[in-house]
Parts: C-alpha cells; structure tokens; sequence
C-alpha cells in the first residue's frame, strides 16, 4: 500500500504549528495502529444516534480488522452505513479517523492467516487469545479502510499532529 498524503490537520489559528517539521510520520501512524491495543468504533443508528463500542482489532494491509457478531448493533449500523469513526491511543500516542466499513465473509486463506497472526501477536501474550485462520475464512470479520486518519502525540500535539489522506 502506497503511504498516503500527509499534512496538518485544519483546526482554528493557533491549534497547531503549521510548518512541517515535528509531524508524525506515516511510520509512526502506522506503528499506533499496529501496536494499540483498545479500538473505538463509531457508527450511526438508523435515526441519527451515535453509537460507540470498544474492541479488539488489528492493522492488516492498510486496514483494521475486527471481530464480533453480525448481529450486534454497531455491525447492523456497518451493514446499512458503512461509516465509521474509529480511534486508539498507546501511551502518549493516539490516532483516530474516518473509514469505509464493510462484512466481510469467505476471506481468503492467506488473508485470513495474517489477521489470525496479527491477533496473536498483539493479543496472545496478555490475553492468551490465539485465533484460527479458518473463523475469519468463515466470518464475519469486519474491516475499516481508512479514508482519513489524524494521528499525534499527546504531549506535543500542536507540533506533531498529522493528518493522513488515502
């Protein structure tokens, strides 16, 4: 996946630096996405209502991967709009954004063992949590291809604060 356009986020004057030196580098965004262990989902009710959940999810090929049930709420709100908000932070390090949900089903068998590797990795030592290539060629698994993402550190936000356009 080619690395996307970098620039500054557009917030009121005075936010943030506006020259180029101190941004987070599409490596360390991809780092926070990589490594973070908490994903917050947002999706749209059907009558405008925000709804917002935690879960567990990986950075695989560009995208997040994340599991559950076709029948929660958040993945019916994905089903009809497939929006999403998302965010995580590790340590000082935060990244959220905007993205293209989907459901997927029948993934294929090499995709299906590096998000099965993936979760492994980053949960499988705290959680002992090590799932099968074969639950995610079944599905659901849901996957959030990001369109926009704003990615800083905590403690120099108004110098390193990027944002990531695909």
């Amino acid at each position: 996946m080619p690395a996307p356009k970098r620039d500054r986020p557009r917030l009121p004057s005075g936010y943030i630096s506006t020259a180029p030196k101190g941004m987070l580098s599409w490596t360390a965004a991809r780092r926070i996405l990589s490594t973070a262990p908490y994903l917050w989902i947002a999706t749209t009710d059907a009558d405008g209502r925000p709804h917002i959940v935690q879960s567990w999810g990986v950075w695989v090929d560009g995208a997040l991967y994340f599991e559950g049930s076709d029948r929660t709420r958040w993945a019916r709100n994905i089903a009809r709009d497939p929006r999403v908000g998302f965010g995580m932070q590790h340590g000082d390090m935060a990244v959220y954004g905007e993205a293209a949900g989907d459901i997927l089903r029948g993934v294929d068998r090499k995709l299906a063992a590096r998000i099965a590797t993936q979760y492994a990795a980053k949960y499988g030592r705290s959680f002992k949590y090590r799932p099968q290539a074969e639950q995610y060629e079944k599905g659901p698994v849901f996957r959030a291809r990001p369109e926009k993402l704003i990615a800083f550190d905590v403690k120099k936000f108004n110098t390193s604060a990027a944002r990531f356009t695909f």
